[in-house]
């Protein structure tokens, strides 16, 4: 909880005047059985701290829990879901608002003064449930906190679900992508044979600095970019308006995409780097993009599908 907020209260600790029917009324909110916090607005974060609370010692948050705290790139538009826990205990943990798996080979380690299962131990788990282009970003993310492949490898095993998929975005991972949006962008380009693509390359003229880009088609002088909403922060708008120039004064391209590009009009990215390779158009690249991005969340599909999955661990959670 943060400080300014009073901190969860344990039906089993009440003192100092809280007795259970005062923790019972509208000023408190009921988290899980014998947890009560205030009614007021709470972040992921907040909760997950507060439900630590009445998770057995052998615990810890797991899955996209242990993801977003730590910081990692989550799915587009993630759908709502509960609370994701795992425990080496060999008993069923129900808790009210968390789903808690069982797991006699689940690490756990301290992340922000949670308990969570490991890096490696989390991509295990959201391989379970995520598709490979909402994976990727998330892998990327992972090694450039720490995360290794050595680590992931060790934690998989060969009847792990999802263990093929895990394993492909490991191969696909760049720990130099810097965004969701970029890693996919990076994908639009590298599954549909249109690579090789190289990540954050530094250009220099005469041996000064003159610009660093999302990425490179190398081989070309094309360099794919993704424009986020920051860039039309004014002082960021300049930057990018000097940089662009300066790209340009070297004969460079710098082809700059919005998100909504990126997710919806993925034949535009694909027949653009077509022309900056000399190659002529073949729809069945666009076929293959979508083979592997439609059940992503980059489609109300997708986002559907997993809101399903996700789902399953809400009603299991209430059981």
């Amino acid at each position: 909880m943060s400080a300014t907020q009073p901190a969860a209260v344990l039906v089993r600790d009440v003192g100092r005047g809280r007795t259970p029917s005062r923790l019972r009324r509208v000023e408190w909110q009921r988290l899980s059985r014998g947890l009560y916090v205030p009614h007021v607005e709470h972040s992921s974060v907040q909760k997950a701290a507060a439900v630590a609370l009445v998770l057995p010692r052998d615990s810890g948050f797991g899955h996209l829990t242990s993801a977003a705290l730590r910081g990692w790139w989550l799915p587009n538009r993630l759908p709502a879901h509960v609370l994701l826990g795992t425990t080496r205990s060999g008993v069923h943990v129900q808790r009210r608002g968390v789903y808690v798996r069982r797991s006699r080979v689940a690490e756990f380690e301290n992340v922000g003064g949670i308990q969570c299962v490991t890096g490696a131990h989390t991509l295990v788990e959201l391989a379970r449930d995520l598709t490979l282009v909402d994976l990727v970003p998330i892998v990327d993310c992972a090694i450039r906190s720490g995360v290794t492949g050595e680590q992931v490898q060790d934690a998989l095993s060969r009847r792990s679900r999802g263990a093929a998929t895990l394993r492909r975005a490991l191969a696909l991972a760049d720990e130099r992508s810097e965004s969701w949006w970029e890693s996919v962008l990076r994908l639009q380009h590298v599954v549909t044979g249109l690579g090789p693509v190289d990540c954050q390359p530094e250009l220099w003229a005469d041996g000064r600095f003159v610009a660093r880009a999302d990425l490179h088609l190398m081989g070309t002088s094309r360099y794919p970019e993704c424009d986020g909403g920051e860039h039309r922060d004014r002082d960021r708008h300049i930057r990018d308006l000097a940089r662009d120039k300066a790209m340009s004064r070297l004969g460079l391209d710098r082809y700059g995409y919005t998100t909504s590009e990126v997710a919806h009009r993925p034949e535009m990215i694909i027949r653009d780097a077509e022309d900056a390779r000399g190659l002529a158009h073949d729809p069945r690249r666009l076929q293959t993009w979508w083979r592997v991005a439609g059940l992503s969340t980059l489609t109300g599909s997708g986002r559907a599908r997993l809101a399903g999955r996700l789902e399953r661990y809400r009603l299991a959670a209430i059981r």
